[in-house]
């Protein structure tokens, strides 16, 4: 066999051109269900810690509830804007950080219009990693040699690394899957103060972590670049780190 399995300019075009789109989401044009579905059996192919596949989708078209996150999502913008806009310093004050916050801002006052908003969720609730730590180094472990090494090992952030793992890559599957088919999406989390709000808007029991909100809709054009980057090797170590 010969060559690549796929046409690896094509697939890095899409890799590099799936942007956060805000502004350039056609918020007048329906988005078939059939189009989220089929993205969606795409994001569920994505890997998974342990292969637990404890995903779970909930798509929100009803105008109704889309008014009521937008009331929600707009009031954790606004304490949010102030939060971090105070925080940022003289970054507040560079083209591309006006540019980021001009495109969050526009939307949070178009949300409501989006035609499909998508939350991916986790079956249970993040680990502890505190806790988990702790009842670790409380074990009583059998292996004669546990003690050389057990205080300095800790599995806490193992075991959050495994839980936001396993929803993320299958949360980038889904937006390439709409950006290879002509729509636009962008990851937003300015519901999940209203966490438990929402969760009764929608019937999502406690037991079950809601990670982020997905904007879906056709775009404004389809052309889009690849983002200004530092490059990786100024940002890569080979075999120890490098600042």
């Amino acid at each position: 066999m010969t060559g690549t399995p796929f046409d690896v300019p094509e697939t890095d075009r899409l890799l590099t051109t799936t942007r956060s789109v805000r502004r350039r989401l056609d918020l007048d044009r329906p988005v078939p269900r059939a189009v989220i579905e089929d993205a969606l059996e795409v994001a569920v192919q994505a890997p998974t810690a342990n292969d637990q596949q404890n995903w779970r989708w909930v798509v929100i078209t009803e105008q109704a509830v889309k008014d009521r996150l937008a009331e929600l999502f707009d009031i954790s913008w606004q304490f949010h804007q102030k939060e971090v806009w105070t925080r940022s310093g003289r970054r507040r004050n560079s083209a591309q950080a006006r540019r980021n916050n001009e495109s969050a801002a526009a939307l949070a006052g178009t949300i409501a219009r989006v035609p499909v908003l998508v939350i991916p969720c986790v079956l249970g609730r993040p680990p502890d990693i505190g806790a988990i730590d702790a009842e670790w180094l409380g074990q009583d472990l059998a292996s004669e040699n546990a003690g050389t090494w057990k205080d300095r090992v800790r599995i806490g952030a193992m075991r959050a690394s495994n839980f936001y793992g396993s929803i993320f890559p299958a949360v980038w599957s889904f937006q390439l899957a709409l950006r290879s088919r002509g729509l636009g999406s962008t990851i937003t989390n300015m519901h999940l103060p209203f966490e438990r709000h929402v969760g009764e808007l929608l019937g999502i029991p406690a037991g079950v972590t809601q990670v982020c909100m997905v904007p879906v809709a056709y775009t404004i054009g389809t052309e889009f670049r690849p983002a200004r980057r530092v490059p990786a090797k100024e940002r890569t170590s080979w075999e120890r780190w490098r600042a």
